[in-house]
């Protein structure tokens, strides 16, 4: 018979130490776990952080040492991760957003791990959460979490039946999380290829000059982008937030696949009364958007094309955005499609300063940029063809990611009906 019994009558609930710990990179240094290591079923310390031997002691004192067959919860930000300590996990510490599970009672562990992760647990661990910015919940709340508990041999069917279930799911989708970064790589190839050798490889080159573009076909020059801008770089405001009546600004994530789309998600509402004025920073269909700063290097400079439908939408732009037009040299869609290609990448790495782990670049840096300038014929040619290449590249990756996404929720449905006994695993084992 099920029963169901708060977390606390199973494991003891230890609480991290609640100290900000040195991480350090030297030989000697201590393994600690958080969130980055608690993304799969086993706690995984391969790309973990390191402290000193001293707070590497203080974060173990009181019983705080994990121990194999624990259970590390994940309490802040990424609340609900549950993994387990493997019996051949080396020595290691626990840091801030984490508590450890230590079982208490007969309960089965990998059966416990899989109940904490189930729709039901996730309902109550959702209603016990507390914060706005940074979700977080209590230890009080984590002792109270309810667990339907089947008796103990159950408990080691279940986990059997889940353990074979979930591995066949998980290979399925790291199988096609695979494809999609082989498609993205793929898109990358047709993009550079055509951006270096124009449509036709047949094509005679000749020799810029330029480390960054050293050969071109013929007829095409390598120009820096001052010289085909006609405004900017402009950088945005990022006003006070106003309420929902008030004035739009995008966020950095309005840039996606060379254009820069709208909605909800992307919008925020701005104080419009703190500007002075706001025409000189509302967006028009052919303005170009390019980021100026974020902590991912490959996402500093990445550019987006402003289209038709902000004509009729009044939106401004943040001050990590940069605006710019070109000039009657380029046409706008080819200066995207150039700005996102690996040689004008390389370029922007190579610029890019960091500060306080975001990765910056300034209007000067945007000017100098080296970009390939074919005739205006073959910019629409080239526009047109990557236009259509590159969409039928981008459906089979949505695709996938749409099965990926499904073949997730299936999981949790699985994890869900199993561990709630609506799934007689004795029939299936």
């Amino acid at each position: 018979m099920t029963t169901t019994v708060p977390l606390r009558r199973l494991v003891d609930v230890i609480d991290c130490a609640h100290v900000t710990a040195p991480f350090v990179d030297d030989d000697r240094r201590f393994p600690v776990a958080s969130i980055r290591e608690c993304q799969g079923a086993f706690v995984d310390l391969s790309d973990c952080k390191y402290t000193t031997k001293e707070f590497f002691d203080h974060l173990r004192a009181s019983d705080r040492a994990p121990r194999a067959g624990d259970l590390l919860f994940i309490r802040n930000v990424s609340v609900g991760l549950v993994s387990a300590v493997a019996p051949s996990t080396p020595e290691f510490a626990v840091g801030q957003e984490t508590v450890l599970l230590r079982r208490t009672s007969e309960v089965d562990p990998t059966f416990l791990r899989y109940a904490l992760v189930g729709a039901e647990a996730n309902y109550a661990i959702e209603s016990a959460m507390i914060g706005s910015t940074f979700r977080r919940i209590n230890v009080s709340a984590i002792r109270a979490l309810p667990i339907a508990l089947p008796p103990p041999e159950e408990q080691r069917l279940i986990a059997d039946y889940l353990d074979r279930e979930t591995t066949r799911i998980d290979t399925l989708v790291e199988e096609q999380q695979h494809l999609v970064e082989m498609l993205h790589l793929r898109r990358r190839a047709v993009v550079d290829a055509v951006l270096s050798q124009g449509l036709d490889p047949e094509t005679a080159r000749f020799g810029t000059g330029s480390p960054w573009l050293p050969e071109l076909p013929v007829g095409w020059k390598a120009v820096r982008a001052k010289h085909v801008l006609a405004f900017g770089p402009a950088s945005g405001v990022s006003p006070a937030a106003g309420g929902t009546d008030d004035l739009k600004s995008l966020s950095l994530g309005a840039i996606r696949n060379g254009r820069v789309i709208m909605g909800p998600e992307v919008t925020k509402f701005v104080d419009r009364s703190s500007l002075e004025s706001t025409e000189s920073l509302r967006l028009h269909p052919g303005d170009i958007l390019l980021v100026r700063g974020n902590g991912n290097v490959d996402l500093v400079a990445r550019a987006g094309l402003v289209g038709p439908e902000f004509a009729a939408e009044k939106y401004i732009y943040p001050d990590l955005l940069i605006r710019i037009r070109v000039n009657s040299s380029m046409l706008p869609e080819f200066f995207v499609w150039a700005c996102n290609a690996s040689p004008t990448r390389a370029q922007v790495r190579a610029r890019a300063r960091t500060a306080v782990g975001t990765f910056k670049v300034a209007g000067g840096d945007i000017r100098s940029l080296v970009l390939p300038v074919p005739p205006m014929d073959e910019q629409r040619a080239i526009v047109a063809f990557l236009d259509k290449q590159t969409s039928k590249i981008d459906q089979l990756i949505a695709e996938t990611e749409r099965f990926i996404e499904l073949s997730r929720e299936r999981r949790s449905a699985l994890i869900t009906a199993a561990v709630t006994g609506q799934i007689d695993v004795r029939e299936v084992a």
